[in-house]
């Protein structure tokens, strides 16, 4: 195939991807993923069930919604969340970080999206932590894994502004693939009840479902 050929081709993929939403990308699922999940605890991981006090740190409330490539809500889809704590350490055995580990942190929850695809988590603020690169410091992000019938995505979010997001090698890798717009967090006004020095976001995730796969193909061949 010679290189105008191959060029045309990927730019028509391009315009036609475009009629619908872009997906979210995908990530590893990463050395830090619980191997000994806590017990379930919903939306709400501020308060431990083991020590029966709260995190520290900055409370943090995550909404979103799980869509296909059309835009419609995807129902039932298995959210599974989880991320460091305000100290930048994980609850994993695995976890070298040498900074402290809040006793009252489990950093993992599992949610199942309602009939509009929508979930919510109240938790803290994740802070940044050294790698085992020399002078790589990951910034305070989330993991997610989404679960369908039909889907799974391993992704990660990432909060506005921060000061090592411009360092980040991962973000780097996105802002190349002009997709880190699909990777950060839109910071929100706080609801009625929230603290007053909480934080919320909102993070959308948009999954390549069969049907939306069907209508994106259907509207390649009308052209």
């Amino acid at each position: 195939m010679s290189g105008d050929v191959a060029s045309e081709r990927q730019q028509q993929k391009l315009r036609e991807e475009a009629k619908f939403l872009p997906r979210t990308p995908s990530e590893e699922l990463g050395p830090m993923y619980p191997v000994d999940k806590p017990d379930e605890r919903g939306n709400d991981l501020v308060v431990s069930v083991r020590t029966g006090k709260p995190v520290v740190g900055q409370l943090l409330y995550v909404r979103g919604q799980v869509m296909d490539l059309t835009g419609a809500p995807v129902a039932g889809a298995e959210v599974e969340i989880w991320h460091a704590d305000p100290h930048g350490r994980y609850p994993h055995p695995c976890d070298l970080n040498p900074a402290p580990l809040d006793p009252s942190f489990s950093g993992w929850a599992r949610i199942t999206s309602d009939a509009e695809g929508r979930f919510r988590l109240r938790s803290t603020k994740p802070g940044p932590y050294p790698t085992s690169t020399p002078g790589w410091w990951r910034p305070p992000h989330v993991h997610f894994q989404v679960t369908t019938r039909n889907d799974r995505l391993i992704t990660q979010m990432y909060f506005p502004d921060e000061e090592l997001n411009d360092k980040d090698e991962l973000l780097t890798r996105h802002r190349r693939l002009k997709q880190d717009n699909r990777v950060m967090a839109r910071r929100l006004a706080l609801e009625a009840g929230m603290e007053k020095d909480a934080m919320s976001i909102e993070f959308n995730i948009v999954l390549p479902t069969p049907q939306s796969v069907e209508k994106q193909i259907a509207a390649r061949a009308k052209k």
